[in-house]
């Protein structure tokens, strides 16, 4: 019966595990699925199995696991007595608790140790490209990008851009709102309803937030037919913010 956690065939996009022994040679490359691997030195006891261990290096059960949370890997060392290390390049750093894997990194198990106790692992690399490949496949969201010098919106998605033609209340609006997210870095601002009316409207009298939320909803109605509605977010009893291009 095949182990539910790990595959010797894996996928286009999922992460996966390359196994070497002391000697750098390719034992296995495993998919990793499921959400725990475990590994210690019995193969009837964990996922990944260290041997042959003949100076037994390796807990028996549970030297360490892999980890998922959520689209991340951690490994996380069981209470081992010689240590789980991360290699990261050319540095060597022991697992304090659990640490967080990124793609080429390895976990590093003592395998043997020499007269003058120095070290060979086994080494356990992380494979990660295969997520970073679905995530540049993956569309990218829509966003607004408010050209101020030319007084024009567009909705943004991926390689598209498409105007939304606004009148001149609602660029006031649009170009309050995005220069707020700019002085933030780009992230989207709460603006005050109270803000938003003085943007707009300045300190001219009779305005009220009817006439605001107007505004807004004729902009969701143009953004609608590209997929853009939300792009505008109300906080209720508070205002609006805009979902603007970080670039």
């Amino acid at each position: 019966m095949p182990d539910p956690h790990v595959s010797s065939a894996p996928d286009a996009f999922e992460a996966q595990l390359i196994v070497r022994g002391p000697d750098g040679r390719e034992r296995s490359v495993l998919a990793l699925a499921g959400d725990r691997i475990t590994v210690g030195r019995l193969a009837d006891l964990n996922d990944i199995a260290l041997e042959p261990d003949p100076q037994q290096l390796v807990t028996r059960q549970e030297h360490c696991s892999l980890e998922r949370d959520g689209s991340r890997w951690f490994v996380v060392d069981r209470g081992s007595v010689n240590g789980t290390y991360v290699r990261r390049g050319d540095e060597l750093e022991r697992v304090a608790g659990r640490s967080e894997l990124a793609d080429g990194d390895a976990v590093c198990v003592v395998a043997v140790l020499s007269e003058d106790r120095t070290p060979k692992y086994w080494e356990i690399s992380f494979d990660d490209r295969g997520r970073t490949r679905a995530a540049s496949l993956a569309p990218r969201p829509a966003c607004l990008a408010y050209d101020r010098d030319q007084v024009r919106l567009f909705l943004v998605r991926g390689d598209s851009r498409n105007e939304i033609p606004l009148r001149p209340q609602t660029h006031r609006l649009v170009g309050f709102m995005a220069e707020r997210n700019a002085a933030a870095g780009g992230t989207p601002v709460l603006c005050t309803h109270d803000e938003l009316m003085k943007a707009v409207w300045d300190d001219e009298p009779r305005h009220t937030r009817e006439e605001l939320n107007k505004l807004f909803w004729e902009l969701r109605r143009k953004l609608e037919p590209f997929g853009g509605g939300e792009l505008f977010e109300s906080e209720r009893g508070l205002g609006y913010r805009m979902r603007s291009c970080s670039g």
